[in-house]
């Protein structure tokens, strides 16, 4: 944690901005439960609303991104993150407990 404080810190400017960073069209929603994991049969209808004509989406954590949706194909990029804390998926992916798991897919 104390790294990425350090990094993030050399990477604003003297008013704090962050350099090189445009997040104008950065939108985070809210996938509609409270679980670790997501149903995308069932999510919230902001979430719906929003991904309709969305470039980019990134699932992250191990039971959104690698448990329940690794195989899931949008209609636009997606990019699916977390971190292997299970040993039978751990077995299952041909890794080991506590890999990180990166996975983009393009269309």
């Amino acid at each position: 944690m104390f790294n990425i404080l350090c990094i993030i810190t050399q990477l604003k400017d003297e008013n704090g901005q962050l350099v090189g960073v445009d997040a104008t069209g950065l939108i985070v929603a809210n996938s509609g439960n409270d679980l670790p994991v997501i149903d995308l049969t069932s999510v919230s209808p902001e979430l719906a609303y929003m991904s309709s004509d969305a470039d980019l989406v990134v699932l992250e954590g191990m039971g959104r991104a690698i448990e329940t949706n690794l195989y899931a194909r949008f209609k636009c990029d997606s990019i699916k993150i977390g971190m292997v804390k299970h040993p039978e998926v751990a077995q299952f992916l041909g890794g080991r407990l506590y890999d990180c798991v990166f996975k983009f897919n393009e269309v």
